[in-house]
């Protein structure tokens, strides 16, 4: 296909994604809301620091305004609850024969897939660390597993081979919604930790908590309709030793808290709770929702009491 590939949310992940693919040769279109954020792309470049690698590329960035009439491939990397927004962005640009990845946390495909068509959506795992520092720079904090592939499975196409070659570190998959799946039980010990001020390996480490992370995991795995797969460290049929693996692997990364947790602490703007509690069901996880919500309005703030009462909580049941 001709055209660039088009990147919607150019934040942490999005703006990782299309820095490697622009310093590879790649045509890349960065798009974000935050205007200083673009401008600081356009007029500097956009920077990736950290321990990966340290490196500046000119990339053009456009607001939505901006965005071409026409987009063939597009990659999508806002917050959940913005997917409403940018599949809004994408319902008359989309080529005919064009096609989107979505690379967000949870559950989102079905969103684009309402407004696009199944068709014209491909899905992703991704468990790459990055954090969006400031205008213009990114810090990437670890290299890790990325998996590309339709959302029906059973087939790796011509699309999705192109995807895991243009993209850096992805590979296809014939089974996205089992590493999906995967993600959603990680991601459910990523939010309880989140509550608290401890890091990540912090909160997965410690014996008082294991039990919760434990049956959270077990709570969101009951409800996955596939096969689920292992990654970095993490596996379905280990929960219990998944649990120092992941924090081994997380004590690796430049990236020591969640982008949960940076939300709350640092950013103070809205997390993907409430998509995140539409994906899952489950008293644990609806706890979790809770806490959230109470930190997000100011009721609490990050602290160990918040893990605390959650693995009270889940001993309880």
């Amino acid at each position: 296909m001709s055209g660039p590939l088009v990147v919607i949310g150019a934040g942490a992940i999005g703006g990782t994604l299309g820095a490697h693919v622009a310093r590879a040769g790649g045509d890349v279109l960065l798009c974000d809301v935050d205007a200083e954020h673009v401008a600081a792309i356009n007029a500097h470049g956009l920077s990736i620091e950290g321990p990966v690698a340290e490196f500046t590329v000119r990339v053009p960035a456009v607001t939505p305004d901006g965005l071409p009439d026409v987009i063939e491939r597009a990659v999508v990397a806002v917050k959940s609850h913005h997917t409403p927004a940018a599949a809004e962005l994408l319902r008359d640009r989309l080529a005919p024969d064009g096609f989107v990845l979505t690379v967000q946390n949870g559950l989102t495909a079905d969103v684009l897939v309402d407004v696009l068509g199944a068709e014209r959506v491909i899905s992703s795992f991704i468990n790459v660390g990055a954090d969006y520092l400031g205008p213009g720079r990114i810090v990437q904090g670890n290299v890790a597993a990325f998996h590309v592939g339709e959302l029906a499975g059973g087939e790796i196409t011509p699309r999705v081979r192109e995807l895991a070659a243009l993209l850096p570190y992805a590979q296809p998959t014939a089974n996205v919604l089992g590493y999906l799946w995967g993600k959603e039980a990680y991601g459910a010990m990523l939010w309880a930790g989140a509550v608290s001020d401890l890091t990540i390996a912090e909160s997965l480490e410690r014996p008082a908590y294991q039990p919760l992370m434990v049956a959270l995991a077990r709570e969101v795995l009951a409800q996955a309709p596939v096969p689920v797969e292992s990654f970095d460290g993490f596996d379905p049929a280990d929960l219990e030793g998944s649990l120092d693996r992941l924090a081994a692997f997380n004590r690796r990364s430049a990236k020591q808290y969640s982008g949960i947790h940076r939300d709350l602490v640092v950013r103070k703007r809205k997390t993907e709770i409430d998509s995140m509690l539409r994906d899952l069901d489950g008293p644990i996880f609806s706890k979790i929702g809770e806490i959230v919500h109470d930190i997000e309005q100011g009721r609490r703030v990050n602290e160990v009491a918040n893990l605390d009462e959650l693995a009270a909580y889940a001993a309880s049941l």
